[in-house]
């Protein structure tokens, strides 16, 4: 069996982040152009935003087609070359799985609205009237001639395939039944078909939105179970990361690992983010705050030590205001720390690495509203397109001019992309880092990892630490260090470890 919990990953927007053939978007070919760069950085995999067929009325989640590659990216040929390439490089690769809806778009859906019955019929979930438009959920009426409203995932052309309701109120309503659930058949072929071709697994996309009509999510816990079930018994080593944001569930559900999301009430949320007038702890601190966040994170390391599985602290995504719209250069270096050096699976955002800012002045394109401004390309060089493409004029979104290319941050000691280099090999030369040891110390923000001792200043004023007899293995600034006594600046951190 691989060990998932050593991994570090690097998510890839394609659209935005390299263009081999200048038609201005980003593709398959580009991602394997880049593959160097990214195993440089020290990263263990990429994470590749969707790819499928689709009209890109949400960036590709969307799908028409979950057999195909969309022609904006290449062909299927292409990625078979950038699964073999990254496999040569010994990185891993997940593809984006979509398992809650498909485009309305999509021929399966386009046959279940048919007012004949047919095989697709059941796949997505109707009502039974198309004057009934006021059903439990969202609902969709007078689109087509199937008389029945189509339910909403999402957005409007998101509709929901169907894996029934944990609790029948209406007659049109199909009781979940693990054993005979559309959904089910459906979406196990596409975790199969990629699989088959050589992919390591997946990110899933709203990973708790597939049974309707339950809060606690018991149903589609059990959904995931058995669907696991069938695809590890021929891929046991396939890798699955949840966006649930919720380890409890997602870990018990059978996913190697959960994404802690960018939510308002967690612990990345209080470190990272602002949240109206109040600062991150990481620019500010605050005691009661600080205590939140202690009680979060104790809480989802503890879920996912109970389920033996991993969280993934991210940057940041494709869904979210980067991390340097709130933090400055000192305060980004004291993230990256925390990231890597957490238990689990860090994930990093293309463009993260440079300190890259989110273009708040854009209007919305291919469904990302305020998210559009996240997406922009990534910046490789000191051209005129910044490495990301040659025909500026259709450039998917406008280049970034402002952001310090890769190859600049390469050249300097001191640019984010070194640190976050020098800290994932850091983390891959000490092993007790890729373990679950962890224990939260007294002093905010200091934490034991086994013989490796992390301690990052939150406060306004030097902080006293006392320590066994060890060496310093990584530090942003000067310490003054004597005879097991060790004070850190304010804003400052060190890593230490012990002799053992």
């Amino acid at each position: 069996m691989i060990r998932y919990s050593d991994k570090v990953f690097y998510e890839v927007y394609p659209s935005s982040f390299c263009d081999s053939n200048d038609d201005g978007i980003g593709d398959l070919k580009g991602i394997e152009s880049k593959l160097d760069y990214i195993k440089n950085l020290g990263f263990d995999g990429i994470w590749i935003n969707p790819i499928f067929a689709s009209p890109f009325k949400d960036g590709g989640y969307d799908i028409s087609d979950f057999f195909k590659v969309d022609k904006r990216f290449g062909t299927l040929k292409d990625l078979k070359s950038l699964i073999q390439k990254c496999h040569e490089k010994e990185m891993m690769i997940l593809l984006d799985l979509v398992p809650g809806h498909a485009s309305t778009k999509a021929e399966i859906f386009l046959k279940s609205a048919e007012p004949t019955k047919n095989e697709y019929s059941d796949l997505f979930i109707w009502n039974d009237s198309t004057w009934n438009n006021s059903s439990n959920g969202k609902f969709i009426s007078g689109c087509y001639d199937r008389d029945g409203c189509y339910m909403v995932n999402f957005f409007a052309h998101q509709a929901a395939i169907n894996y029934g309701f944990a609790e029948v109120n209406e007659k049109w309503q199909q009781k979940y039944d693990p054993d005979n659930c559309p959904g089910r058949k459906f979406i196990t072929s596409v975790i199969k078909y990629y699989l088959e071709l050589g992919i390591d697994g997946y990110r899933v996309d709203m990973a708790d939105s597939l049974v309707k009509g339950e809060d606690d999510k018991e149903c589609t816990i059990d959904l995931w179970q058995k669907i696991f079930a069938d695809i590890r018994k021929d891929y046991p080593n396939a890798y699955f990361v949840s966006e649930w944001s919720n380890p409890s569930r997602a870990l018990r559900a059978g996913f190697n690992a959960d994404f802690v999301l960018d939510h308002h009430d967690n612990c990345s949320h209080y470190l990272f983010r602002e949240d109206g007038e109040r600062k991150p702890l990481l620019v500010s601190y605050d005691k009661k705050l600080y205590n939140l966040f202690k009680k979060d994170l104790l809480k989802r390391i503890e879920e996912a030590n109970k389920y033996e599985g991993n969280l993934a602290f991210i940057s940041g995504n494709h869904d979210t205001y980067r991390l340097a719209d709130y933090l400055k250069e000192n305060e980004l270096k004291l993230a990256y720390i925390f990231l890597l050096t957490m238990p689990g699976n860090p994930f990093i955002f293309a463009g993260d690495e440079l300190g890259q800012k989110t273009n708040r002045n854009l209007l919305s394109k291919e469904g990302g509203y305020q998210r559009t401004g996240t997406r922009i390309p990534m910046v490789f060089d000191e051209t005129e397109g910044r490495g990301f493409t040659k025909n500026i004029e259709n450039s998917y979104l406008p280049i970034d001019t402002n952001t310090i290319s890769a190859k600049k941050a390469q050249e300097d000691d001191k640019s984010l992309l070194n640190l976050i280099k020098t800290l994932i090999a850091l983390r891959k030369e000490n092993e007790v880092l890729s373990t679950k040891e962890f224990k939260l110390l007294d002093h905010p923000l200091a934490y034991r990892r086994g013989n490796i001792l992390v301690f990052i200043n939150l406060l306004d004023v030097e902080q006293k630490i006392e320590v066994s007899t060890g060496d310093i293995i990584f530090k942003t600034d000067n310490v003054d260090y004597c005879r097991g006594s060790i004070v850190v600046k304010p804003h400052q951190a060190i890593i230490y470890k012990e002799y053992n």
